[in-house]
């Protein structure tokens, strides 16, 4: 909708101009009338203006001199001046300087009043498709450019080559920039809730939006789970860290860590890069942040403890001993002196040394692999403890008939297929075959090979495949009836999985 501003000293005419046109029917907004270009100017201070109709003689200010004064405010303002037959050396003047065109006080019909305005609609329409073009052909190229610049500086990082020989790349860093690494939370968790796709899906819509929105800096997956920033320092970098969070937080819910470091010259592209890595690993720690910054004094890594000095610290077997060892490390672990990997390691063994010979090996593999999915160390901590609390149990009681598993994940199958277009969960499938959700994530990834949300993806799409093929059902028909409720995320997903667009899919599959 475009605005449009009236000024002629005549009440009676200023009245004719607005109620000849039913301005709300031609897009339009009649944004005020003024007997005055004084009057007028000002209001332009407070009030954008497209079209501005105007006579040419008035008191105070006078047509010509408004019309000036205007687009020197907007030069793409487009302007109808209002005139009386022995105005005509006015009007041409108006003319040359750019008024779209005139109409005459004595013989002024509503049908050729229309038709002058929607001349002045058309060629600012025209302007501005004209200004779209050269603003996509703009940002193509700037686009273009900086997705070279991108592959560059990844196959910089993942080489690791530090001898870098692009001038471009030399240029950008002639100036400092902040790298900032941004990191799935819990990545094990979100694969197995959506899919191993959906995190490549978020870090892809979320890089589609950087290049959109912002003119400059390089934003790149490093892998399905990683995203990097690479922005020029114009300030402080913990700022602008939160600044790419807080635009990240407004379009997506998920739970991203944030680790950011200074790169200070391109020789140092590559160091910065696993620097910010290593701030990301302080989540594991500090699970209550998201945001950190390298720590050069966390740089070294203390050992995990062996197997061997395990087993003549824990064996032979006390309960209460080994709960306080277990306190006791987490004492240490908390120190940030060793890395999460290796402390989870740990933790497993600690369960491996004393249980491996009393308890059946599945169930002790299942309170192991719990551990090595803890993405917090009081998660670690604390299935640690529980599990050496239920697999000591098991030695009081003596152990329970293993779960006949092949039965357990025919049952799931079962349910799966019968309810995979439903809403459906790793949780709403182990309580159906009462098991706990984590036994039943471990049983299904270790009998069928893949995760199970993963399953019911490739059910899922097979089944849009089949609707596509077989129904006229609109896409967002097709993602419902197969058990997606994103129909953006389903189009997004099949063209990832199948290479085509669903629309495309079915054009190509037409019987």
């Amino acid at each position: 909708m475009f605005n449009v501003m009236i000024v002629d000293d005549e009440p009676i005419i200023r009245f004719g101009l607005k109620s000849s046109i039913d301005w709300e029917k031609e897009n339009l907004k009649l944004v005020g009338d003024y007997p005055n270009g004084k009057q007028a100017l000002d209001a332009m201070e407070d009030t954008a203006v497209d079209i501005l109709i105007t006579d040419i003689k008035m008191p105070v200010m006078d047509g010509i001199t408004l019309m000036k004064k205007a687009l020197e405010k907007n030069s793409k303002l487009k302007i109808v001046l209002v005139s009386s037959y022995n105005e005509f050396e006015y009007v041409r003047e108006g003319l040359t300087h750019g008024a779209v065109d005139y109409i005459l006080k004595p013989t002024l019909e509503p049908e050729t009043f229309l038709k002058t305005v929607q001349k002045c609609v058309d060629k600012i329409e025209e302007e501005q498709s004209m200004d779209r073009k050269l603003e996509y052909a703009s940002r193509s190229t700037d686009a273009a450019n900086r997705r070279k610049m991108e592959q560059e500086i990844k196959r910089i990082l993942l080489k690791k080559n530090e001898d870098v020989k692009s001038e471009s790349i030399k240029e950008m860093f002639a100036d400092p920039h902040t790298i900032v690494l941004l990191k799935l939370k819990e990545i094990d968790r979100v694969e197995e809730d959506f899919g191993f796709l959906y995190n490549s899906l978020i870090f892809e819509e979320i890089q589609e939006r950087f290049y959109q929105e912002m003119d400059e800096g390089i934003c790149f997956l490093v892998s399905d789970s990683e995203l990097i920033f690479l922005l020029k320092k114009t300030g402080d970098p913990l700022s602008l860290t939160h600044m790419v969070k807080e635009k990240i937080e407004s379009e997506t819910s998920i739970g991203i860590i944030y680790g950011y470091d200074v790169v200070q010259n391109v020789q140092d592209l590559v160091k910065g890069y696993y620097r910010a890595h290593s701030a990301c690993r302080r989540y594991f720690f500090h699970s209550e942040k998201e945001v950190f910054k390298y720590r050069p004094d966390l740089a070294k890594d203390v050992p995990a403890i062996s197997e061997q000095e395990l087993e003549g610290v824990l064996l032979p077997f006390d309960e209460s001993r080994s709960q306080q060892f277990i306190e006791d490390r987490f004492g240490v672990w908390s120190s940030e002196s060793m890395n999460p990997s290796d402390i989870k390691k740990e933790a497993g063994n600690i369960l491996k040394t004393i249980f491996i010979k009393k308890i059946d090996l599945p169930l002790l593999m299942e309170k192991i692999a719990i551990i090595e999915a803890s993405a917090t160390l009081e998660e670690v901590r604390k299935s640690t403890l529980e599990g050496l609390k239920a697999c000591a149990q098991l030695l009081v009681n003596g152990e329970s008939k293993p779960h006949m598993d092949n039965e357990l994940l025919d049952k799931a199958l079962h349910y799966i297929h019968a309810n995979y277009t439903e809403e459906l969960t790793l949780q709403n499938v182990a309580d159906h075959i009462h098991i706990s959700r984590n036994y039943f994530s471990i049983l299904f990834k270790r009998l069928m090979d893949q995760n199970f949300i993963d399953y019911v993806i490739e059910l899922r799409v097979k089944k849009a495949k089949e609707l596509l093929r077989q129904t006229s059902l609109k896409v967002y028909e097709v993602a419902a009836n197969a058990g997606f409720n994103d129909v953006k995320y389903f189009s997004k997903l099949f063209k990832k999985v199948t290479g085509q667009s669903p629309g495309d899919y079915r054009l190509n599959h037409e019987q």
